[in-house]
């Protein structure tokens, strides 16, 4: 399996972290791996076999070639399935709202065919990556989508949602979504309401999402501490409350989690 990242053209890096491009050929056998949710709204556009996908209530779906994925609560266990090429676009957690005409909290925990919304649009996306063969027309393909469904934010919109992303990670997810609007000097309910229509998810719910990404980070460069401790650094109230809200995301206790993955390296992350 590889990976290769690609940067966005200029006008795009305001809203796209990266793209990155997974291919597997077939020779590599079917390869799974749990995915775990990220902060971030993706699409994937498939122009290899599309991927099995297993979710925790043990039902089994085959994706469709194009997809975009809400913020989830989520894992699954995802494997290829012979010969694979896909390219994900990984939008930073303000930036999606942009291109899709919608409340991103519609697509909660959910993976969405994009055919189902834009129709024959996809279709000749689907059909022009696959008549491509570099990843950097691929890329244009892909970007050329995206410049044709973008649209701008109100700008009070976009500064509030920019300023709350930027506590909430400043704070490594150590804030309640109560001062986080006392912050942004918004009521709580007009916050709630704009998170979930711009980002996907409550300021309760995303505080929560990222306080999980951080004790990831914070395992990938201190891996020699004990539980006890990375629960206290990341704000949990004990060790139980730690354990129960990581593996409600990633499916695995703590210590089952850093047992199996020992090497684990978050920003190594493709996506």
């Amino acid at each position: 399996m590889h990976f290769h990242i690609l940067q966005p053209s200029p006008f795009l890096r305001n809203y796209i972290r990266h793209y990155c491009f997974m291919e597997a050929g077939a020779a590599e056998g079917n390869i799974m791996e749990r995915v775990i949710p990220t902060e971030n709204v993706q699409l994937m556009f498939h122009y290899g076999n599309p991927f099995e996908v297993h979710k925790p209530d043990r039902t089994v779906i085959r994706q469709p070639r194009s997809i975009i994925s809400g913020l989830s609560n989520n894992y699954a266990d995802v494997t290829t399935m012979g010969q694979a090429g896909v390219v994900f676009v990984s939008f930073y957690p303000a930036g999606a709202c942009h291109f899709f005409p919608f409340p991103l909290s519609e697509i909660e925990n959910m993976d969405v065919d994009l055919s189902d919304i834009f129709n024959a649009e996809i279709r000749e996306v689907e059909e022009k990556l696959l008549q491509t063969s570099s990843m950097e027309e691929k890329k244009i393909v892909v970007e050329s989508f995206l410049m044709g469904r973008f649209k701008p934010v109100f700008s009070y919109d976009s500064l509030l949602i920019h300023k709350g992303v930027d506590i909430i990670k400043q704070s490594r997810g150590q804030i309640s979504a109560h001062l986080l609007s006392e912050r942004l000097a918004v009521t709580p309910k007009s916050l709630e309401r704009k998170f979930a229509g711009r980002i996907g998810k409550t300021p309760k719910q995303f505080i929560k999402l990222i306080r999980f990404q951080e004790t990831l980070k914070d395992f990938s460069t201190n891996k020699h501490i004990n539980l006890t401790e990375y629960a206290y650094r990341n704000g949990y109230f004990d060790q139980s409350h730690f354990i129960r809200d990581f593996k409600s995301f990633s499916g695995y206790t703590p210590k089952e989690f850093f047992a199996k993955y020992p090497e684990f390296n978050i920003q190594a992350d493709c996506v």
